[in-house]
């Protein structure tokens, strides 16, 4: 399967994806995909374009949601995306259509920034897909989140001990567990408003694994190290991007995780790495305590543990 075209307008994007002559199309899978379900009103269809036969996708909605996830997320607006995503793939699993057969990939997702409803896409075509990993779906997803607030930091947090406590995942369960902490959103900012008085949440000491985060200066943004291997640089393939400093390099820093403590590695950076103002040597790892000033060329983070 292959996408040979991205065209965009203003409120529509049409995907075309290349499909063998001898793989057939599920008629079944097709019907259910255009039905408007929970938000998702992309249409797919099989036509011929230049002659080469394709999947077709008409998608109506504002950005990608790549291209979303780079301003900073409240809380509601997480849960919200999130949610949406979970009560789609509900509705494939209802419907006997495999999971395996989404792009579950941020790339191939779409938002409109009105309602923050997401257009997933489906391939509804009878060949060998990889199986589907929901779950490094979901972690890889909220890693690209950037956090506005501690609020949402924390909803975070509860979200990722839920996943750890699981042995095995349930998507209605994992669903359902989403949609109360939707509802606690909504009833604390209920409360915000009836009392003029910020609602006091529960913080990361309550629970067993607190997370790593970089403050970055600049912005005041807070970031989770949330993998045993982090990296920060301006490559599309760092955990963190850095799009708007050349003295970043693109593979700049790693942090790694390993028995509760924090390293952090210079990956032969073009600017350097400093800890609180000491140069560290490419390769050679540092361990991090709280509070400590990170500079990547002239870009300040500060390594901070609830």
């Amino acid at each position: 399967m292959e996408n040979t075209d991205n065209q965009i307008s203003y409120d529509e994007f049409v995907l075309n994806f290349r499909v063998e002559e001898n793989v057939p199309v599920d008629q079944y899978e097709m019907n259910m995909y255009n039905y408007e379900f929970v938000g998702n009103r992309t249409t797919c269809s099989l036509v011929t374009v230049d002659g080469v036969q394709v999947l077709q996708y008409k998608i109506p909605a504002t950005l990608p949601l790549e291209q979303f996830l780079r301003k900073q997320l409240y809380k509601g607006e997480f849960l919200s995306i999130l949610s949406n995503i979970l009560n789609q793939l509900l509705f494939f699993e209802e419907n006997k259509m495999p999971s395996r057969k989404i792009l579950l990939n941020i790339e191939y997702m779409y938002i409109e920034l009105s309602t923050l409803d997401i257009q997933l896409i489906y391939m509804p075509i009878n060949k060998r897909f990889a199986d589907c990993n929901i779950t490094k779906f979901i972690q890889t997803f909220i890693s690209k989140v950037r956090f506005a607030n501690m609020e949402c930091v924390e909803c975070v947090e509860k979200i990722l001990q839920y996943l750890d406590s699981k042995l095995m995942f349930d998507l209605a369960d994992f669903y359902h567990f989403i949609l109360s902490l939707e509802e606690e959103t909504i009833l604390e900012d209920e409360k915000d408003e009836s009392e003029s008085s910020t609602t006091v949440l529960a913080t990361s000491a309550n629970y067993n694994n607190p997370i790593p985060y970089l403050v970055r200066i600049k912005t005041n943004e807070l970031i989770p190290i949330i993998k045993s291997e982090f990296m920060v640089g301006k490559s599309a393939e760092a955990d963190y991007q850095i799009t708007d400093n050349r003295k970043v390099s693109r593979r700049h820093a790693t942090f790694r995780i390993s028995n509760g403590e924090c390293y952090v590695r210079d990956n032969h950076s073009t600017n350097h790495t400093f800890i609180n103002g000491k140069l560290i040597q490419p390769e050679f790892e540092i361990m991090l305590s709280n509070d400590d000033y990170i500079r990547m060329g002239d870009e300040e983070f500060k390594y901070w543990v609830r």
